[in-house]
């Protein structure tokens, strides 16, 4: 790699404690969008000397402004497309955080703060390359494109995107939302991933009188433990592709059921995540849920009802022989030293959605594992560095 100029970091660290002190959490998880945040990212652009950029906004179901901002250089007939999302999850529990969630804290190479591993250090390194790129020099063209929505369904953003044609069959596509810390892993290929809804409906009484009850909460325990038990021993296969190697189930939110202690309740509702390989349908799963209700609600006398909150079936994997795996592997090979390989993972980022109409897409970063979503979440300015590189040898070899 080149030497690291201290004014490279000085940039990194600046358009960080602009951006990550901008909330840009969507309303469906109770925050106010992205629009602030792509403002700052505008004027940052200005500052960089782009301000030809074009904006795909649209208004989601609360009627908040979601923006997306599409960056085109170059007038080659090939092109490198890198997408990144500005939205992040809310914070969590923040007693668990041990820095403010909502500033860039710099200590050493690390840059801590909600949002800053993902995706705001592909939005850092892009600026970056922004910064650096030698349009004369390149032998494609870059369009980047800044993206709302992805951490709660993509319909206001890829999605959106996708529905203006913007994309062409032979671009080459980077989405830089996954990764590890060698910088070595391309994903290839994305698990189906499902989100439902269950609620159970008992009968509500005095905590003293539970024969007067049916106690939904702990119906909802048994059950879940139950459906646990039963998803993992019915679709238990492995797939060596994957990273873990088989279906996650995992329950996860779980709403207030009641407002104080003395009070059996009698409606419980939670939810459940689902990661499950391509091996399986969906559907058999649902049908799997099904039979189990069915079962269950005969025994426990409770009425279960479940929603479906997403649903995305995994696409076919990009092909290890597509144009964009091939070069960014040579990529790799030249900048870092190592042979790269392709995996797939249970993640979903815009790949899944591109790949499902037809586009090539490669998943890449240098990244940290296990830090998105994470309190204390953070991201390494090494990393930012050397990832230019190799976008650099891509647009310039």
């Amino acid at each position: 790699m080149e030497l690291v100029k201290a004014s490279d970091r000085e940039f990194i660290v600046a358009v960080a404690q602009r951006l990550l002190a901008i909330k840009s959490i969507s309303p469906q998880s109770g925050g106010e969008g992205e629009l602030k945040k792509s403002l700052e990212l505008k004027k940052i652009l200005n500052e960089l000397g782009y301000d030809s950029y074009n904006e795909y906004n649209t208004t989601d179901n609360t009627g908040t402004i979601r923006p997306n901002i599409v960056l085109k250089l170059g007038s080659s007939s090939k092109t490198l497309w890198v997408i990144c999302h500005m939205d992040t999850v809310p914070v969590g529990d923040i007693s668990l955080w041990k820095h403010e969630p909502f500033k860039a804290t710099i200590e050493g190479d690390r840059i801590y703060g909600r949002g800053s591993e993902d995706n705001g250090q592909s939005i850092f390194t892009v600026l970056l390359l922004l910064k650096h790129i030698k349009r004369e020099q390149m032998k494609m063209n870059l369009n980047v494109a800044f993206v709302s929505d992805e951490e709660t369904g993509n319909d206001y953003g890829i999605k959106y995107l996708i529905s203006k044609g913007i994309f062409a069959k032979d671009d080459l596509i980077i989405v830089p939302d996954a990764g590890t810390e060698g910088g070595f892993i391309i994903e290839t290929a994305e698990k189906s991933t499902m989100q439902l809804k269950f609620e159970i409906n008992g009968i509500q009484g005095h905590a003293s009188m539970p024969e007067n009850s049916l106690n939904a909460f702990r119906v909802a325990c048994k059950f879940i433990d139950l459906m646990d038990f039963n998803l993992h021993d019915q679709f238990g296969k492995t797939n060596k592709l994957f990273v873990p190697p088989y279906s996650t189930f995992e329950p996860t939110k779980h709403e207030q059921n009641i407002e104080n202690i003395n009070t059996i309740p009698g409606r419980d509702v939670f939810y459940w995540d689902f990661r499950i390989l391509p091996q399986y349908p969906a559907d058999e799963i649902l049908k799997s849920i099904d039979g189990l209700i069915e079962k269950f609600s005969k025994t426990s006398g409770a009425k279960i009802k479940y929603t479906v909150i997403d649903r995305v079936d995994a696409p076919d994997p990009t092909p290890d022989g597509a144009e964009i795996v091939v070069l960014l592997k040579k990529a790799i090979k030249s900048v870092i030293g190592k042979d790269a390989f392709t995996v797939g993972i249970g993640g979903e980022t815009f790949a899944s959605f591109l790949r499902g109409k037809g586009f090539s897409v490669a998943v890449w970063s240098t990244t940290v594992i296990e830090s998105a979503h994470m309190p204390d979440e953070y991201c390494l300015i090494p990393h930012i560095l050397q990832d230019i590189e190799v976008y650099k040898y891509i647009l310039y070899n």
